[in-house]
């Protein structure tokens, strides 16, 4: 037992190095990026706290036809915090931004998931004029409103607001504290418990305790609390890209697929051109647990919208 548990430590301690080692510094951007592929601009955002790993069958895909530029957020998975005291969520928006606009990149792609999405969304809605189709994997443009018509928006973001003030003024041993606990052998089981709600292979929930452990807890506190402010359910009707929201509903405790669609299409309610399918049976990590079906849907997509 002993031995094992030496092992498994080991084994997280290398492949968090072999993380950090392989993150690409783009030295001007304060994310990462890894640059794969030939043809048209396609940029990928994970999910919070998510590695470019994410992605690999999906740009094994799209290479061919796509240069893919897959991103990890500064301080997620091995990447470097931004060095910025606060907005750090806008500082990855800004930085995305430019990046487009510094390497002439027209129109491109948007492929994101969860937590990259409302990224994404605060990236179209500021510049429209920027982007070209859009493709949010089981991403709203506020989480915090769906299954829930009755609730105080003005009251919830001003809790999250005065959290987020509360967080900015806390020191780095209060940060060390909070990581410690958080990444104790207790709270990892219950974190393990959860994560089976999104993901099946347990393979891949070790995978994403990885980019967790890798990951620098301040930046992500404070990036979530930052996304869980901004409600784009009104400003998504400045996107003039097409979009297509592929959805899953087993991980979000609905009762039937119909139930989800009802429930997003609520939340997309104000874009112009919005495509919204649901997986029949797939959790939230759409690309591990329907990834056949997820290609499906974005090839015909893509094809109409290139």
């Amino acid at each position: 037992m002993k031995k094992s548990l030496i092992l498994t430590f080991l084994f997280y301690v290398i492949t968090i190095l072999t993380l950090k080692a392989q993150v690409t510094s783009t030295f001007k951007y304060s994310f990462g990026v890894r640059i794969s592929g030939k043809g048209k601009p396609m940029i990928l955002i994970p999910g919070f706290k998510g590695s470019a790993d994410t992605y690999n069958d999906v740009v094994a895909h799209y290479r061919d036809h796509y240069k893919c530029y897959v991103i990890t957020l500064a301080g997620f998975a091995g990447q470097p915090p931004s060095g910025v005291y606060d907005h750090l969520l806008q500082k990855q928006r800004d930085d995305i931004i430019r990046f487009i606009i510094d390497e002439n990149l027209h129109k491109p792609v948007l492929v994101v998931f969860s937590f990259g999405g409302v990224l994404a969304l605060w990236i179209t809605t500021t510049r429209p004029d920027l982007v070209g189709p859009l493709i949010d994997l089981d991403g709203t443009p506020f989480d915090a409103a769906l299954g829930n018509d009755h609730f105080n928006k003005d009251s919830l973001i001003k809790t999250h607001s005065e959290k987020y003030k509360y967080l900015l003024k806390q020191t780095p041993a209060y940060w060390k504290k909070r990581d410690s606990a958080f990444h104790s052998p207790e709270n990892i089981k219950r974190g393990d418990v959860y994560m089976l709600k999104l993901v099946s292979d347990t393979n891949r929930i070790a995978e994403t305790l990885v980019w967790d452990k890798a990951s620098d807890f301040r930046s992500g506190a404070l990036m979530d609390l930052e996304a869980d402010t901004i409600d784009m359910r009104e400003s998504v009707a400045r996107v003039t890209s097409p979009i297509l929201v592929l959805g899953s509903w087993v991980s979000w405790d609905y009762k039937t697929k119909s139930e989800g669609e009802r429930d997003y299409r609520k939340s997309y309610a104000n874009a112009k051109n919005v495509t919204i399918v649901f997986s029949d049976h797939g959790k939230h990590f759409l690309m591990y647990e329907d990834l056949d079906w997820m290609l499906e849907q974005m090839d015909v997509f893509l094809s109409k919208n290139q």
